[in-house]
């Protein structure tokens, strides 16, 4: 991984860059931000630059080599120098207050957490998920003070970075304050987290934040095709659902968007037949309701919203409009000529609304017949 590799935050890095560059690294970071949008790889990447054997300096700021032995530990979260910490199970109890929580794990346990962080360390904006583990509980923290008080076991500096930091008790937490209020040469804790307002404000104020932005579409896009290897008309339609998150988008990669986007503008079309639509409705709706599976229509509600949007901007600029689903220009603007002067603002208020119905646990079956309804009365005037 390198600077480069980290999407977008491009003013983030030069902070980082300039403070390492100029010497100027404080003893506390929080960098906090939506989930997804890279505060884990950015503290990764710091903490690999920092202890990189020969930096390399550019014209914008600092560059890890990327092939020395600490580069590569650090790309493996192997570092000595580097600790990341995050949510663990309780483990079983022990007696010793200096009992690592590591050792507290089972064995199943143990090779969970290390499948996870063998997964974050190949990428950085991977969620590690475990079960039962929702707590960076004080032992953590105890195991932290304890690293900062060792001398360093190589050359470079120290880095502990608490992952989702948030998560820490009040216990946890409490342990911790005591650690940020007595800086030691040559380490840096960083915190990172998505509910920066959930860390105590002690905390907080110890640390200099730093707001990692919510990322592009085509920050997003340009990731999804170049790492992902998809085409870039899905990778356009995922991150029109990612809201800012790659983490978020690369969980959509899992769904078949082209053709819930197929099954969304169909059952839009068999709505606005003008004869025999009332059993293809019925049919569809049955299919679409028997999984009883809200994401998934929710999401067809998404797709379906971003065509109407579509349609309504060819309505509004013909060729020259800017659309979402490029590859389906040609269908879309067969729809705008078919519906000229539809009133698309009503259109999309409606589909919106039945969004937030769905999230509401308003009965699926009632929602969708409600939706295709009024459709029918906006496009057909019926």
């Amino acid at each position: 991984m390198a600077w480069n590799s980290i999407i977008g935050q491009h003013r983030v890095k030069t902070i980082l860059q300039r403070a390492i560059t100029e010497h100027k690294i404080p003893h506390g970071y929080c960098f906090w931000g939506m989930e997804g949008v890279g505060k884990d790889a950015l503290a990764l990447e710091f903490a690999k630059v920092v202890n990189c054997n020969s930096p390399g300096e550019t014209e914008t700021g600092i560059e890890a080599c990327d092939i020395c032995k600490s580069c590569k530990q650090a790309d493996k979260i192997e570092h000595p120098n580097i600790k990341f910490v995050f949510s663990l199970p309780a483990g079983k109890s022990g007696d010793s207050r200096d009992d690592s929580p590591i050792f507290r794990m089972s064995d199943d346990q143990i090779k969970l957490i290390q499948e996870q962080l063998q997964l974050k360390s190949e990428n950085p904006y991977h969620n590690i998920t475990i079960p039962n583990a929702s707590q960076i509980r004080i032992s953590s923290i105890r195991d932290v003070k304890k690293s900062v008080t060792m001398s360093a076991q190589q050359e470079g500096r120290r880095v502990v970075i608490i992952s989702e930091a948030d998560e820490m008790t009040t216990e946890a937490a409490n342990a911790f304050l005591k650690t940020l209020e007595e800086p030691h040469d040559d380490i840096t804790l960083i915190l990172t987290t998505a509910r920066h307002d959930s860390l105590p404000q002690t905390i907080v104020s110890r640390c200099q934040q730093i707001y990692c932005e919510a990322l592009t579409d085509d920050d997003i896009t340009t990731a999804l095709t170049e790492r992902m290897n998809i085409y870039t008309e899905e990778a356009r339609l995922i991150s029109s659902f990612a809201q800012g998150s790659y983490a978020r988008a690369c969980e959509f990669l899992d769904e078949d968007m082209r053709r819930m986007r197929h099954e969304a503008v169909d059952l839009l079309r068999v709505a606005l037949k003008k004869n025999s639509y009332r059993m293809d409705i019925l049919s569809h709706l049955e299919k679409l309701t028997g999984e009883k599976d809200r994401m998934k229509v929710e999401m067809m509600l998404m797709l379906m919203l971003m065509w109407m949007r579509d349609c309504h901007a060819f309505a509004v600029a013909q060729d020259s409009a800017p659309i979402i689903n490029i590859d389906q220009r040609e269908t879309i603007k067969r729809f705008a000529n078919a519906f000229v002067g539809a009133d698309y603002g009503a259109a999309i208020t409606a589909v919106e609304e039945a969004i937030m119905h769905i999230r509401r646990n308003v009965q699926i079956q009632l929602t969708m017949l409600t939706l295709l309804i009024t459709c029918r009365k906006i496009f057909l005037g019926i």
